[in-house]
């Protein structure tokens, strides 16, 4: 195995593992955001959007590796979109939505890296 592609394996064998994290964070916050949010929700939003950023750039350095079809490219990208326009409206529920709708990014990682790391 040549040292690039270690490289990516070796970036998937963390971003598995945070991407379950980041998907039980997700699932808590949204909840949080779309009921009464916990003075601290907001921050957390702060720290998910910073791991969602963190798996754009691991995906966007693996893609490549990745089974074609694996990561719905398209629907991460309406959902960062959304997600953006949630966050300057200050609308809670739709931050809540928008996250919803990125946690499927977030498992499709998971699961597209599970299966490179376990070959």
């Amino acid at each position: 195995m040549d040292d690039y592609r270690q490289q990516q394996i070796d970036v998937l064998k963390e971003a598995v593992p945070y991407s379950e994290k980041l998907i039980g964070a997700i699932e808590k916050v949204s909840d949080e955001l779309a009921g009464v949010p916990f003075p601290e929700t907001h921050d957390a939003v702060n720290v998910i959007i910073e791991g969602l950023n963190w798996l754009f750039e691991v995906y966007n350095g693996t893609k490549d590796i990745i089974e074609a079809g694996a990561v719905d490219e398209a629907e991460a990208n309406s959902g960062v979109k959304e997600l953006s326009e949630a966050v300057k409206a200050d609308d809670d529920v739709a931050v809540s939505k928008a996250l919803v709708r990125l946690s499927t990014f977030v498992k499709q990682l998971h699961d597209a890296g599970s299966r490179l790391i376990n070959e």
